[in-house]
Formats: structure tokens, C-alpha cells, sequence
């Protein structure tokens, strides 16, 4: 098996210590790198954590290819192992089996789909998609947070300021939900967006009438209507799409086990992609977070 680059996109030597602030590979290496064998590429591999700790660098990229990274994913899926979000802090869907239930996945191409009750998940994963980690390298594997990152030159979703009709949402999952309309709710974050998809009814009424102003404007009048009847919520990323149908919590109400989402006002305002301590180099977008059960 060839190892891939730990390349992260970050690429300047540090001068101390002549090791690259984002690989933590030396000049030479780095230069070496694509003429050399499997086993001398798993040696450098094997010394980068300590290299990257001297550096006081926390991110780092798993020497896995794209398909072991399909491999991660589908297996993470079809065992329930933890939760897969999509999102940005304070905006988010996350995707994860209901105590008891299964998780029905389907693997084709560069494509991974998973349904179960209440939520559907379906990720791209190709040679543009990374594996990263924060947590060091002692961390066992089951325990340890998986960052699926993007290349920035393979974009993310459209940006919106505003709440924006999508027309209908020829992307879903479900051949019946391509039918209904999506409506952007306008975050106005390059990582994510966050949208609605309703059928006719108060809600496309309602958000109809919000289009063209700003989430914060619309929110008195939308946050009633969206409680009460609890559209399907979709959050896409560069990566792909989750979509969640459960209900809605009141405020301060506790989130439901399984697939759920999170729009917290106060959390989007910190403008941050990832949670505090990861923070992904420039390179990248951030396509989904894999938390592993507890």
C-alpha cells in the first residue's frame, strides 16, 4: 500500500528546527517524498507526532487514502461507533442511530448514503477529501475525533446572507423529497449552509414571506411556525448533506436521541467553523466532524 502525503496544505519550514509547520517533514523529505518506498514513507509517518508536539502543532493528517477513508466512514455507520456532524459551531446537523435501530448504508463510487429513523446522511468522498485528527497520538483509535476535511479548490455550498428559495431540492436523499422546496436561511458561512425543505403548507408560506432578509430579521416570525410543525432540515458542506426530520425541541427543551440539529444564535455569532482547538489549516474546508461514542 502507497502511504499518502502528510501534506495539510500549510508549507513554510520552520526555521529552528527545519521541519515544515504543517507536516512536520524536513525539507528533504518532503523533496524525496514521491520516489521513495512504502517503508521508508511509514518511517517518517512514525516520527511526525513527536515532530509535530515540538512544533506545538495540535492537527494532523492520517496516512489513510481515499478508500480507507470510505472504509472509515461506512464502517463507523453500519457498527454505530459515534456521531457524524456536519455544520458550522452553532448550526449543525448531526447524524447518528436512535438506541436500538439500525443504520441502513449504501456504498457506490465515491458515494456514501446512510438512513435510519429520522435522518439521512450522504457524503463525496474523493481524492480532495482528507483525514486530520487533533488529538494525539496516544489517543486509542476508537476515541480519537476524525475531522473529514476538503480542499478549498473543490468548494463548498453557494453563501447566502439572506434567506434565499432554492427552488425544489433536486440534491435530497429520498426521490419523493426532490419535489419539495429548500430554502437557505442564509448564514452567510463559506463551510456550511443551513436550509429548510417543506412541502406547501405554514412553513413554505412563512419562509417564503422571510426570502430576502436575514435570519436574525425573520427569526420572531419563523422560530414559532418552524417549532410548531418541524420541517426537515438539510445542512450541506463541501463534503455532502445531512437531513434530519425529528421534532424540533422548545427551547431550552433536550435535543431527541438520534438525528438531530442545533441553531443557536449565540454560538453562530462566534463566527467559527470547528469547536475551539480545531482549527483547520487555510487549505481546507471542513466537511464533517465523526465524534465516537462515549
Amino acid at each position: 500500500m502507497t502511504l499518502a502525503s502528510p501534506c495539510v496544505g500549510t508549507c513554510r519550514l520552520d526555521q529552528a528546527t527545519g521541519y515544515c509547520l504543517g507536516c512536520a517533514r524536513t525539507g528533504d523529505e518532503i523533496a524525496r517524498w514521491r520516489g521513495q518506498t512504502s517503508h521508508w514513507r511509514r518511517a517518517i509517518w512514525d516520527a511526525l507526532p513527536s515532530r509535530l508536539l515540538s512544533l506545538g502543532v495540535t492537527c494532523r493528517r492520517l496516512s489513510w487514502e481515499t478508500d480507507e477513508i470510505l472504509d472509515f466512514v461506512a464502517h463507523s455507520l453500519r457498527q454505530a461507533t459515534g456521531t457524524w456532524v456536519v455544520g458550522v459551531v452553532g448550526a449543525v446537523a448531526e447524524f447518528t442511530a436512535r438506541p436500538g435501530e439500525s443504520i441502513a448504508i449504501e456504498r457506490e463510487g465515491a458515494r456514501v448514503t446512510a438512513t435510519t429513523p429520522g435522518g439521512k446522511l450522504r457524503f463525496r468522498i474523493d481524492d480532495q477529501v482528507r483525514a486530520l485528527t487533533f488529538d494525539p497520538d496516544d489517543t486509542p483509535e476508537k476515541h480519537q475525533k476524525v475531522v473529514l476535511a476538503v480542499k478549498r479548490e473543490r468548494g463548498g455550498p453557494p453563501v447566502s446572507g439572506r434567506i434565499a428559495d432554492l427552488g425544489p431540492d433536486s440534491s435530497g436523499i429520498d426521490l419523493a423529497d426532490q419535489h419539495h422546496q429548500l430554502f437557505d436561511l442564509g448564514l452567510d458561512r463559506k463551510e456550511a449552509r443551513f436550509c429548510i425543505r417543506c412541502a406547501s403548507g405554514a412553513v413554505r408560506e412563512a419562509i417564503s414571506a422571510a426570502t430576502g432578509t436575514t435570519l436574525a430579521e425573520a427569526a420572531p416570525r419563523l422560530a414559532p411556525v418552524l417549532l410548531r410543525d418541524s420541517p426537515a432540515r438539510v445542512v450541506e458542506s463541501a463534503l455532502g448533506r445531512i437531513e434530519v426530520s425529528t421534532p424540533i425541541p422548545p427551547p431550552g427543551g433536550a435535543s431527541p436521541p438520534g438525528p438531530h440539529t442545533h441553531l443557536l444564535p449565540e454560538h453562530l455569532a462566534t463566527g467559527r467553523a470547528l469547536p475551539v482547538g480545531m482549527d483547520l489549516p487555510p487549505a481546507y474546508l471542513p466537511g464533517a466532524v465523526f465524534y465516537p461514542a462515549k
